[in-house]
């Protein structure tokens, strides 16, 4: 059940990163993902009243990451923008290394996350398909948080 619900989010996290992609707007993906990826990991992990300021610190972190492609405005994206980007998402959950003790999986969603944020979106070029992987991945990669 729990992998259903991953992919499920998963999927959700990718439609809101491509809405956030459209004039509906870039909050859809700024709050969207993160919310959606708290959701799954507190899903996992169970929710911890007393780590209630590490969720809210996590979600604010990340929906910062989401903010940026950690390159002017006007310019097109390299690949070390995208290295950026993977990494800024991925050390956005370090409030949650930080309480739990997971540094493997969290040093794992840095690798990952990063490598995966920048090959997915150098080598597709069609931009739903590129930005709806990025949102997928950066839920994806959540289950390696709990190792």
């Amino acid at each position: 059940m729990k992998i259903l619900l991953w992919l499920g989010l998963s999927i959700l996290s990718a439609i809101l990163y491509r809405l956030g992609g459209t004039s509906a707007g870039t909050k859809w993906r700024d709050a969207g993902c993160p919310l959606v990826a708290l959701i799954l990991y507190i899903a996992l992990k169970g929710f911890n009243l007393s780590f209630l300021w590490v969720y809210l610190l996590t979600f604010g972190l990340s929906w910062g990451a989401m903010t940026t492609y950690w390159k002017r405005k006007g310019t097109d994206a390299k690949w070390w923008n995208w290295l950026l980007t993977g990494l800024g998402y991925s050390l956005a959950t370090l409030p949650i290394a930080f309480v739990t003790g997971h540094w493997i999986g969290f040093g794992l969603r840095i690798l990952v996350l990063s490598l995966l944020t920048m090959f997915w979106s150098e080598k597709i070029d069609w931009d739903v398909a590129e930005e709806m992987g990025r949102g997928a991945i950066f839920c994806l990669t959540i289950p390696l948080l709990t190792i």
